[in-house]
């Protein structure tokens, strides 16, 4: 009997260990890079908060996730950089001026030395 609990508890603890180690090496801090598009990926500054929350089906009909992150001890040229990537990719704004995707949309806000991001993912 001990042995049954034994083989089946010890894929459990490997399976578990995987999936730390996945979120450990990812851009943003506990959230897992699979989760977000790689454009998304792109830092500067220094990495600061980070909020990444999956919507239920009946929560936000039009949106799937969210991803909030703050960079901080940036620069005017840090913020030209950022806005320069996204457009190179965007398709467009809408009229809250959000940048269009594919995958969604984005909001980029530069606030003393900080850079907000606000992704809504489909």
């Amino acid at each position: 009997m001990l042995a049954c609990v034994l083989l089946f508890m010890i894929p459990l603890s490997l399976t578990a260990c995987d999936g730390r180690a996945n979120t450990s090496s990812s851009v943003y801090p506990n959230i897992d890079d699979a989760d977000i598009p790689d454009i998304l990926e792109k830092t500067v500054g220094t990495v600061g908060n980070t909020y990444f929350t999956s919507f239920g089906k009946s929560d936000n009909k039009d949106y799937r996730s969210y991803l909030a992150v703050t960079f901080e001890n940036t620069t005017e040229d840090d913020y030209d950089e950022l806005m320069e990537h996204y457009q190179s990719a965007s398709t467009g704004t809408d009229e809250e001026g959000f940048l269009l995707f594919d995958w969604g949309r984005l909001h980029v806000n530069a606030e003393d030395d900080s850079i907000l991001l606000n992704a809504y993912m489909k």
